[in-house]
């Protein structure tokens, strides 16, 4: 468990989600109330399971936007709105809009697929299939599955956003435990509360 120093200097820094700090969070056994609170977000989250060979996460967010606008947002601009601090390098990021095509990042001379197109029909649904992260290191793999629906009242859009992912979780190579896991993923979905918020905020702004 971390030390309330390094507790408390983590809260004062609002320290980034970023993979390499989720990777050393993790491995310090940062998993405790005051990491989530240096993710928070304002998102409705779920998560279904977690055990330490899979998990299933959604998080739920709105927009007053129509959801041609959120859709060419999210597939179109990712890298108007996607948290730089959840990127490799802040590099700029593109989803080449097809099956088989790339959410990458790149920058210079170097380049990473964060996750690969596996689904896609516009305006309705796309999946992402991958780890992302440092869950990528770990070997894991996962459908994180956008959804766009009108909301109830016909007026803006319904984002839900689902990540369902398997293989073992470890770290420095050793299995984790349950409630090991059980923190990763809840540092996961507070991680991706933050990117569907900035996806339904940008579209409120533009």
């Amino acid at each position: 468990m971390t030390t309330p120093d390094f507790t408390s200097q983590l809260i004062a820094r609002r320290a980034p989600c970023s993979p390499t700090f989720l990777k050393s969070a993790v491995l310090r056994s940062v998993l405790v109330g005051s990491l989530f609170l240096a993710c928070s977000s304002n998102v409705h989250a779920d998560v279904k399971f977690a055990t330490e060979t899979g998990f299933s996460i959604t998080n739920v967010s709105e927009s007053s936007a129509p959801i041609e606008a959120v859709y060419s947002h999210f597939v179109q601009h990712i890298d108007m709105w996607w948290p730089k601090d959840h990127t490799w390098w802040k590099g700029t990021l593109s989803i080449d809009e097809r099956a088989g095509g790339c959410f990458c990042e790149k920058k210079d001379n170097a380049s990473a697929q964060h996750m690969q197109v596996s689904y896609i029909e516009p305006n309705k649904k796309v999946v992402l299939t991958g780890g992302l992260g440092p869950l990528q290191e770990m070997g894991m793999f996962g459908a994180l599955t956008w959804q766009f629906d009108e909301q109830e009242n016909g007026e803006g859009t319904k984002v839900t956003l689902t990540y369902t992912a398997s293989g073992h979780i470890h770290f420095n190579g050793k299995p984790a435990s349950l409630d090991e896991a059980k923190g990763l993923v809840k540092v996961v979905d507070q991680v991706q509360a933050q990117q569907l918020s900035a996806l339904t905020s940008f579209s409120d702004k533009n």
